[in-house]
């Protein structure tokens, strides 16, 4: 197979390619790059930032862009077969619709991350970055955000209708006071007081 062939096949059109994440029969990672290089040269992939790249389809304006947020979501939120991260703060409660507020900034915890917290930019995108508190799974990403987002607000923030919000989403992502019991002891102490002062701790399951 040709490695261009190879990588259409693998990621298709638009969609951000890790260098590190591709294996190509028994070829090594310097023929790999080389190779990369030399697609980039043909105008047939772009290079996006460092180990990033995309193959990009012709449109009135040029070559197409690739959206910045696909590559943060592939970076630090899972990579195709893992959760590995978490939006939180204002970028999550606007997700969760518990508030119009926009931010400039995306906030997320990753397991990506070594260092306590960090911006970076991926394209003209910032992104504040934290470590995870702990190691971010499949199983245990709804509770963590929900725990984070219980860090991040306040019992006055919620009304009657957030409330509603918070529990559909503890009711959606099976969320049980066993959970919240095993993972609240990496977060900090507010979020226990908050969830039994908001009244939200009576909407989770045992």
């Amino acid at each position: 197979m040709i490695f261009f062939d190879y990588l259409f096949e693998q990621f298709g059109v638009n969609e951000p390619i890790m260098s590190n994440e591709i294996t190509f029969e028994n070829y090594s990672k310097p023929w790999i790059y080389k190779q990369l290089n030399a697609l980039v040269t043909e105008g047939k992939l772009i290079r996006f930032e460092k180990g990033v790249y995309y193959i990009p389809t012709d449109t009135v304006f040029g070559k197409s862009l690739l959206n910045p947020r696909k590559v943060i979501e592939k970076k630090y939120i899972s990579d195709g077969n893992n959760t590995i991260g978490y939006y939180s703060g204002v970028t999550f409660q606007n997700q969760l619709r518990l508030t119009t507020q926009m931010s400039n900034v995306i906030e997320i915890y990753t397991n990506n991350e070594p260092s306590n917290v960090r911006d970076v930019y991926v394209g003209n995108q910032k992104v504040l970055l934290r470590k995870a508190r702990t190691t971010i799974t499949d199983s245990n990403v709804a509770v963590l955000t929900f725990l984070e987002l219980m860090n991040d607000i306040t019992p006055s923030f919620l009304d009657d209708e957030r409330k509603m919000i918070i529990k559909n989403y503890i009711k959606n992502n099976s969320i049980t006071r066993k959970k919240i019991t095993e993972y609240a002891p990496v977060f900090p102490d507010k979020v226990m007081r908050n969830l039994i002062e908001s009244e939200v701790i009576y909407s989770v399951t045992p």
